[in-house]
């Protein structure tokens, strides 16, 4: 069959989800095929077998994409972009899910009409499983710079795309997805840059998905714990690197503070392995942590003194840094 629209969907360990997930696509109502490839990266919980029952009463929409191995999510995303050739794809991973059956129709409608556009997004509702923070919608008009238009220049600035809340109009079809950096993240934001070297990117106001943040998702801790940092920090600051060489953008601010927060982080921890492999690829000036110390010290002593929804970020600011401040703070 000749689907119009592809569906790029990654999940691991996502058993308490992944029906809901293939339940909001298998809900849209579209006038044009799809289908969702959907790859499962070696779940340890049953993941694996909710899919197969999926793809059993829906062969011609959910097509599973065998994988012999663990790849991890940087892989498991490259290789099902690798896979798709649709004219359009849109992106929603095992533990987000869609909220309005005419998303997809919405997008495309929008596409066809403006062929200059490669890119379409919207708003989704951000919803903490664990209760930690009540929901909001992102992005808020002012982190879209309150355009309903935007190009490469403003998606350089920042990510204002949710990944389940894009749709491409797919550049790989001639030229497969080749030279994708294997070792960055976010994937979804370098992916959404390529898009916008070749169109504009187009707003839809409708609020029309789901973004979870749960403690088993990969971003749940961004930039927060030495954990993330250790298992993520470089992949992050490589993220800047490789955007720099394809895009000619300046991240040297964000790499700056990235790479100070994993020196950072793995001083806090006493992880002499972690700090030699980043003083053998990315030496720096350790005196630079002479700011961080008074910087957490004075948060710590201000702290008392300060009130309202101000009050309540510094906090939510100082639990993210809590190994720092135990090196910072004395």
């Amino acid at each position: 069959m000749h689907y119009k629209v592809g569906i790029h969907c990654i999940t691991y360990n996502h058993e308490k989800f992944i029906a809901q997930t293939l339940e909001s696509m298998l809900w849209q109502k579209t006038d044009f095929p799809i289908a969702v490839y959907v790859s499962d990266d070696c779940s340890t919980d049953n993941t694996t077998g909710i899919i197969s029952q999926y793809a059993k009463r829906y062969p011609d929409r959910i097509i599973p994409l065998g994988n012999h191995g663990r790849k991890g999510v940087i892989n498991n995303f490259i290789d099902t972009a690798k896979a798709i050739s649709t004219e359009y794809v849109a992106v929603c991973e095992g533990d987000d899910y869609w909220t309005d059956p005419y998303k997809l129709q919405k997008q495309v409608d929008a596409l066809d009409a403006h062929p200059e556009a490669s890119v379409c997004f919207h708003p989704v509702t951000v919803h903490w499983e664990d209760g930690a923070f009540p929901d909001s919608e992102f992005p808020s008009p002012d982190y879209r710079f309150n355009k309903n238009v935007l190009d490469l220049s403003d998606l350089l600035r920042r990510n204002f795309i949710q990944t389940n809340s894009v749709m491409y109009r797919w550049r790989y079809h001639d030229a497969p997805l080749e030279g994708f950096p294997d070792d960055i993240l976010p994937c979804d934001w370098f992916l959404h840059l390529l898009h916008a070297q070749v169109g504009k990117i187009l707003f839809l106001p409708d609020n029309m998905g789901v973004y979870r943040r749960h403690k088993g998702g990969l971003w749940y801790e961004c930039m927060k714990t030495a954990r993330w940092f250790k298992s993520c920090g470089i992949q992050h600051y490589r993220f800047y690197e490789e955007a720099e060489k394809a895009f000619g953008a300046d991240f040297s601010e964000e790499k700056k503070r990235i790479l100070m927060l994993c020196y950072a982080h793995a001083l806090a921890q006493h992880d002499e392995e972690r700090l030699e492999t980043l003083r053998t690829r990315y030496p720096m000036d350790e005196s630079c942590f002479q700011h961080l110390r008074w910087k957490f010290f004075l948060l710590n002593v201000a702290m008392p003194f300060i009130r309202g929804s101000r009050r309540a970020y510094m906090h939510r600011k100082k639990g993210d840094y809590k190994e720092l401040l135990r090196i910072f703070s004395g």
